[in-house]
């Protein structure tokens, strides 16, 4: 397109007039609204009783994880007579075998029942160097 051309074309309005005046009664409009009846601006009043809820609500959370922390802490003390009552029911089976209780114990049990027999480290060491060298392993494993 020319520039002669550009200057023929009728220019478009966008549709957006600004009122006549408003620019310079526009600071009025805004303090009027800011401003109260007596002429004073408007103060933000936080209230208190806002703060007390926030401090209230705070004090009963502490107060109910004081009462929660001993109450769960006693209640897993009963585990000794949940295993009592285990070693009761396994006491009384026939048919239970090392090999389908060896699975379920953990390393704390295998060094309680060390030091309960009165075995050591190094002598468990050494049965588990005796143990993997020996040439009928499988043998003493599924006995």
């Amino acid at each position: 397109m020319k520039l002669s051309e550009l200057k023929n074309i009728d220019k478009q309005e966008t549709g957006f007039r600004i009122p006549e005046g408003y620019f310079e009664v526009f600071e009025t409009k805004i303090m009027q609204q800011i401003t109260t009846k007596n002429g004073k601006t408007k103060n933000t009043v936080i209230a208190l009783f806002h703060r007390k809820r926030i401090w209230m609500s705070s004090i009963a959370a502490v107060f109910v994880v004081t009462i929660a922390i001993p109450l769960y802490f006693n209640g897993t003390a009963n585990t000794s007579m949940e295993s009592y009552a285990i070693e009761h029911y396994l006491m009384q089976q026939q048919n239970v075998t090392t090999t389908e209780i060896v699975p379920h114990l953990t390393d704390e049990d295998i060094t309680a029942l060390a030091t309960s027999l009165g075995v050591s480290a190094t002598e468990c060491d050494d049965m588990e160097a005796y143990l993997s060298e020996s040439e009928h392993i499988e043998y003493i494993l599924n006995d």
